[in-house]
């Protein structure tokens, strides 16, 4: 099973530390680069130092060192080494170079006044470096000016003259492999520091979601928690919370919805059932009562019918509700409207028809359209007086919507709260259900197949005068 905390855990912690690894591996480097460079620029200097103590003038070549001041050219103790090489013979070399049996530094190829490094094995075996130049010895001005030329002038008649200087690097390489040291430490401890940071926040940061998941643990249907709450809950998470609580409203709705369907039902049921045993135990009481035996097949079969329309009621509203695709195709609305007007049999009531066009189509279902239609004219035709009006009225509301309203005068007293409560199943005016011909089911279907079908089903009610309204896109 995958995990949050350990997936944001291990790619976060991987990712910051390749790149601190990365920023720290680029400033090893350059710091290591910058350490070497400065290293070969004190070199450049130390043989600038000491070319400048070459002086020619017209008696020869005089190298004017003073050991005193540069010890580490004559002592044993870290020592360094310099040999200078004038007409291809050596002119001048350190008193270090006299200590050991190697007494010459490498003679290299390079061009006047460039620069050239080689690491090397100093005669003392230890590793070091070499700078090796060529140059041109300087000449004094007041030599110059007694003998009357020019420095380029006297440059002519130069030759050019080798140098070598070269030390130790040692601690060169101690300072380097410090560093890298350094480097590595710092990386490694980088790494489990980010590990143990990254899990801390990662941790503190899923807190929410633990939270959260122990406040759903704790709801159920029955509960008297029936929301999380959405105060301590960061904002991510509020959207998700609002939905969840949403759909447990819904749930609880529906669930409360269930239970009284469940026990309505179980009542409509009850009853026929409980006269079917009524008549039965009377008549095997009784056998020999020609009134009650002559009367027993007319009641089962009256019983036997409402239990069937009950159930055939029932099926049709769990039909309704089913995920089933429902074919789409074009309806006359007048002609289906007055095929319904015939089949309930309003010979003896009064319809007052009121079409906007002779040929009005709609796109739909035709069964659920007229499953619609025939409840709600078929209430209507109950609940309304005998001598009142019906009106059915069709128009059309824009380019895609038809309108279908069916009004009625109502015999029974309703109030504006009732009308919420037409379309819950099983739902009658009268609470002692005493009607053994309506069930609260027609309603219940119209409103389903309504949203089966796109429809927008609503009724108002203005004094005695009650109209459902169905809109259709």
């Amino acid at each position: 099973m995958n995990s949050i905390h350990q997936k944001l855990s291990r790619y976060l912690s991987v990712s910051i530390s390749l790149l601190l690894i990365f920023i720290l591996l680029a400033t090893d480097i350059s710091v290591d680069t910058w350490i070497s460079d400065e290293f070969d620029r004190a070199m450049i200097n130390k043989a600038g130092l000491l070319e400048t103590l070459v002086e020619e003038d017209e008696e020869g070549i005089e190298f004017d060192f003073a050991g005193e001041f540069m010890p580490e050219f004559e002592g044993k103790e870290n020592p360094e080494y310099y040999q200078f090489w004038y007409d291809n013979k050596v002119f001048e070399r350190s008193d270090t170079l006299e200590f050991f049996e190697i007494k010459d530094l490498p003679r290299l190829g390079v061009q006047l006044n460039k620069y050239i490094f080689k690491n090397i094995t100093l005669p003392d075996g230890r590793t070091g470096k070499l700078v090796f130049t060529k140059f041109i010895p300087q000449v004094d001005s007041d030599v110059r000016e007694r003998l009357g030329v020019t420095r380029e002038e006297f440059a002519l008649s130069q030759k050019p003259m080798e140098f070598a200087y070269a030390l130790s690097t040692e601690k060169l390489n101690y300072i380097l492999w410090f560093v890298d040291i350094i480097f590595i430490l710092a990386s490694i401890l980088a790494v489990i520091a980010v590990r143990k940071i990254v899990t801390l926040v990662v941790f503190n940061s899923l807190k929410p979601i633990e939270e959260f998941n122990r406040q759903l643990s704790t709801i159920s249907l029955n509960s008297d928690q029936r929301e999380v709450a959405v105060e301590s809950l960061p904002v991510e998470l509020v959207p998700i919370a609002t939905g969840v609580n949403q759909f447990i409203k819904d749930n609880h709705t529906l669930y409360t919805r269930e239970q009284r369907l469940t026990s309505d039902i179980a009542h409509e049921l009850k009853t026929p059932i409980a006269e079917l045993i009524s008549l039965s135990e009377v008549a095997l009481k009784f056998p020999h009562e020609k009134q009650i035996t002559d009367n027993l097949a007319k009641d089962v079969h009256e019983i036997s019918s409402r239990l069937k329309s009950i159930v055939n009621s029932i099926l049709l509203l769990q039909q309704s509700g089913s995920a089933n695709q429902l074919a789409i195709v074009d309806i006359e609305l007048n002609e289906l409207i007055s095929q319904v007007l015939r089949r309930e049999n309003t010979k003896n009531r009064l319809i007052k028809l009121s079409f906007d066009n002779s040929s009005l189509i709609a796109k739909s279902n035709k069964f659920a359209l007229e499953t619609v239609l025939s409840n709600l004219i078929n209430n209507a035709l109950f609940y309304s007086p005998v001598d009142s009006e019906i009106e059915i009225t069709t128009s059309k509301t824009s380019i895609d919507n038809t309108l279908i309203e069916i009004s009625n005068v109502c015999k029974e007293e309703y109030q504006k709260e009732d009308l919420d409560l037409f379309f819950d199943p099983l739902w009658q005016k009268d609470q002692s259900r005493t009607s053994t011909e309506r069930f609260g089911l027609g309603l219940a279907i119209v409103k389903s197949y309504c949203e089966r079908i796109g429809a927008r089903i609503s009724v108002t009610l203005v004094g005695k005068k009650i109209t459902f309204s169905v809109s259709i896109p």
